[in-house]
């Protein structure tokens, strides 16, 4: 039989020992932003063409954002949130996927010049679209 030792007896645990300190709402923001800002600059397109299309998938991405924010406000655990987030992100993917497949010339680069490997287009700060072309050996 265990006895608890005189400098321990009547005293009570102290709440909150071993339990992991939740993020701000600010803290989980940020992360949504970054993790969303990987998605391509053309997903608008992408969205209006699963509403149109693919109208389930496209009320699952609301939920999952709605879902995203709700957590957000509510101030849940950096797991929890990582992993509805992640959930999303692979959703989000999944929609591009369909759509490159459906729509393959929407999100096409223009072919490569003969003799080129690799073409890399680049958008300037006035706006216009610039390439640099990589001339095969």
């Amino acid at each position: 039989m265990k006895v608890k030792s005189l400098s321990q007896a009547g005293k009570r645990p102290q709440r909150g020992t071993g339990r992991a300190t939740l993020p701000s709402s600010t803290e989980l923001q940020r992360r949504y932003e970054h993790a969303t800002a990987a998605l391509p600059v053309h997903f608008p397109i992408i969205d209006a063409w699963v509403a149109e299309h693919h109208p389930t998938l496209w009320r699952q991405l609301r939920q999952g954002d709605d879902e995203l924010l709700r957590l957000r406000r509510l101030g849940v655990s950096q797991s929890r949130y990582q992993e509805r987030l992640d959930d999303f992100l692979a959703l989000c993917n999944y929609v591009e996927r369909l759509y490159c497949e459906a729509q393959p010339e929407e999100l096409g680069l223009p072919p490569l010049r003969d003799g080129e490997r690799v073409a890399i287009y680049f958008r300037t700060a006035d706006g216009s679209l610039q390439n640099a072309h990589v001339p095969v050996d």
